[in-house]
């Protein structure tokens, strides 16, 4: 059994953590390729995202009033197997109204699994860490994945999505025996057993945060391709500037991996969300030079804030309860943000998008600094206990 803060754990840890949402990532695919189908539209096609996301915040809010008491390996490997039944049942289903449903269970199944595992790293030290290796591995599969099964759609339909989803979940699983127990440290908590952590106003401002950066970020993201067509430039730079932010920003996660906390928590937010933000806001320039740095400043900065953000999620309690929570406001914007943006765009209004992402994105900074102000003055370098 490998050490809890060994760099190998963190790598598994972060598997497990994306196998629950790795479709987020590949949302683009999913609904091209079900809006090419018979039996769906455009819009009906985007409901398949849109519920399996809305299933998946409430499954990791479920999960947050449970995962303290839950053995939590036997609980990753009963949810893995859900999932894999689920997308071997999704490859069977014509009728959209079936397949609503069947993802409809995987997403409460997969919120479940990210809110398990959220609170698993939310009790290692330096969380933020384990957070960048999982954003890394999201944005990194995201680009192979968007770029591999989409010319394979045509011929294999949409069963070959649910496919590669269930072998991601096979390695999942073959990494569950080598990983520590992560259990909930006794003296952290008070001697009557009850919640120890940070106050509802900190808890509030955070979960808030999270849904507004979320919900900024995927906004942008779910209509960049869009945005950059609306700019009259061709698909293929469009597309080739896309995957470039994917996987030049999936190793800037790393960053946070090797700096972590050295200068605290909201100087690392401050500087990372800001350059997002203006990175996001270049995307309104007409110009393709200035649409792919963009994409990759998008990509670099956003692999940076994240998890920070998650980091000061996860330390609000010394339980993981708080990261938990933390999926469920998280998944609730990443479904939220893109509603909101189609509603805006209306007949290719899609400067409304990127607005809305900004407002959301400031917001979302404006919010989060102030608990990771109050984490630093508790202990700035170090983990913060509460008692």
């Amino acid at each position: 059994m490998l050490d809890p803060d060994h760099f190998l754990s963190r790598l598994g840890l972060a598997v497990l953590a994306s196998a629950g949402i790795l479709y987020a990532n590949i949302s683009p695919v999913i609904v091209s390729a079900f809006a090419q189908g018979s039996n769906f539209t455009g819009e009906t096609a985007g409901y398949i995202f849109s519920i399996n996301m809305y299933g998946n915040a409430f499954g990791a809010l479920a999960m947050s009033f449970a995962v303290v008491g839950l053995e939590w390996r036997r609980t990753a490997m009963f949810l893995l197997v859900v999932l894999i039944s689920l997308d071997l049942l999704s490859m069977t289903l014509v009728s959209p109204i079936y397949l609503y449903s069947a993802r409809l269970v995987h997403g409460l199944t997969g919120g479940s699994l990210v809110a398990l595992i959220f609170a698993v790293i939310a009790r290692t030290r330096n969380p933020e860490r384990t957070q960048a290796f999982t954003i890394m591995l999201q944005l990194f599969l995201g680009g192979i994945l968007a770029l591999t099964l989409t010319p394979l759609i045509p011929t294999y339909g949409t069963s070959i999505i649910w496919m590669s989803l269930i072998a991601f979940y096979l390695v999942a699983l073959s990494l569950l025996p080598f990983l520590g127990d992560y259990p909930v440290v006794k003296k952290e908590l008070k001697i009557k057993g009850n919640f120890t952590g940070a106050g509802w106003v900190l808890v509030s401002l955070t979960m808030l945060a999270y849904f507004m950066f979320q919900s900024g970020q995927m906004a942008a993201f779910t209509y960049i391709i869009e945005v950059g067509l609306n700019h009259a430039f061709d698909f293929q730079s469009t597309s080739r500037a896309v995957a470039m932010g994917l996987w030049v920003g999936g190793p800037a996660a790393l960053l946070v991996n090797w700096w972590s906390i050295r200068t605290g928590r909201l100087i690392p937010i401050i500087l990372a969300s800001s350059l997002q933000i203006v990175a996001v806001g270049i995307l309104l320039i007409p110009s393709q030079y200035w649409f792919l740095a963009a994409n990759i400043g998008f990509g670099i900065f956003f692999s940076i804030a994240h998890p920070y953000v998650l980091g000061v999620a996860s330390e609000l309690d010394n339980t993981g309860k708080m990261a938990a929570l933390a999926a469920f406001a998280g998944a609730l914007g990443l479904a939220t943000g893109p509603f909101i943006a189609g509603v805006l765009v209306g007949e290719g209004y899609y400067d409304r998008v990127i607005q809305f992402s900004v407002l959301a994105l400031i917001t979302s900074l404006l919010l989060i600094s102030i608990p990771a102000r109050v984490l630093d003055i508790k202990n700035r370098t170090q983990r913060v206990i509460w008692s």
